[in-house]
């Protein structure tokens, strides 16, 4: 066993085994609460600049054959309380080839319960200095800068899931970084779509990027997911603000407001809209869980803060990729 050292802001450092790369890495502390997925979190984009807690007591029992949304890890580092010794160095190596570095800990919980009473804290892995992460622009550290343009659906790369691409099935998807987007590109397609990504939304990168949405909405079927319901929404002049630790699960209850369903949901995301009724858009979905919003509705376009593509978790409960399949066919 190779021992190695987790330093928590407020909380001081904890002694546990060190698992995936030795490295120095620094990020903010979340934890998630979902039993399975962990390749898909590991890899999900929206976790750019953040170490990942797994609140779940056992994590690892399948390996790592498990497809990811995204080619790799994205996290800045995992802390894990048990993984079975018979699948530790496949996770390990796996966690290795990446740069990654993991801690098993019997500490989670208290880690879990600090971050619950006093918010997402600063950690790091091999140094007791901090680092913010939402200084930088976590969205270009994970651009594929993939381009393609020849499709009927215009998809803009904040970060997005692999899940997304697979709900649009029967449609040809046009795929841009969206600080290659331009008002240009609105005019061969019939549709567009906003992806989720990390960070800040109203990081000083984005500003020009959110000026544009204003045009978009107007001009073609939106629909915007996790970060792109955020920066839709600032769009409209709503502003968003940090929560106290965030969404992180599959298994989020969220009503729909205009039907009063009720789905269950995927969640990864630290901050919020706060609602404003006067900037031209209605309330669609609300967390059951404590009220914030979950996503808004317009004449031209629909926004949910949840993850309706799942991975892990339930699919599509609240059936958003069909509304976006009628705004467009009515368009």
């Amino acid at each position: 066993m190779k021992s190695g050292h987790l330093f928590v802001d407020g909380l001081g450092a904890f002694e546990g085994e060190s698992i995936g790369k030795d490295v120095i890495s620094q990020g903010e502390l979340v934890f998630t609460t979902s039993p399975s997925g962990y390749i898909k979190s590991m890899t999900d984009p929206s976790y750019s600049g953040q170490i990942l807690v797994f609140s779940f007591p056992f994590i690892g029992s399948y390996g790592i054959e498990e497809s990811g949304e995204s080619g790799r890890p994205r996290v800045r580092g995992v802390v894990l309380n048990h993984v079975p010794e018979l699948l530790k160095p496949e996770l390990s190596g796996y966690l290795e080839k990446w740069g990654i570095p993991g801690f098993i800990t019997k500490d989670t919980r208290r880690i879990v319960d600090y971050i619950r009473t006093n918010g997402n804290k600063l950690g790091a892995f091999g140094t007791d200095k901090f680092v913010d992460p939402y200084l930088s622009n976590l969205i270009d550290e994970n651009l594929e800068n993939r381009e393609k343009v020849e499709g009927n659906v215009l998809v803009i790369d904040l970060g997005y899931k692999r899940n997304i691409l697979e709900h649009l099935g029967g449609f040809e998807v046009s795929l841009v970084p969206y600080n290659k987007f331009n008002l240009g590109m609105l005019e061969r397609v019939d549709g567009v779509l906003i992806s989720n990504g990390p960070g800040d939304p109203t990081h000083k990168d984005l500003i020009e990027f959110v000026d544009k949405l204003k045009t978009v909405i107007k001009k073609k079927p939106t629909l915007g997911i996790c970060l792109g319901h955020q920066l839709l929404s600032l769009s409209l002049g709503m502003r968003t603000e940090k929560m106290k630790f965030g969404h992180r699960s599959i298994n989020h209850p969220v009503e729909d407001i205009s039907t009063g369903k009720v789905g269950i949901t995927t969640h990864n995301h630290g901050f919020t809209v706060v609602f404003d009724p006067k900037a031209g858009a209605v309330e669609r979905y609300r967390s059951m869980n404590d009220g914030t919003n979950e996503g808004i509705e317009g004449k031209n376009f629909l926004t949910t803060q949840f993850h309706p593509e799942g991975g892990p978790g339930p699919v599509d409960e609240l059936n958003i990729f069909k509304e976006f399949r009628r705004m467009m066919n009515e368009l």
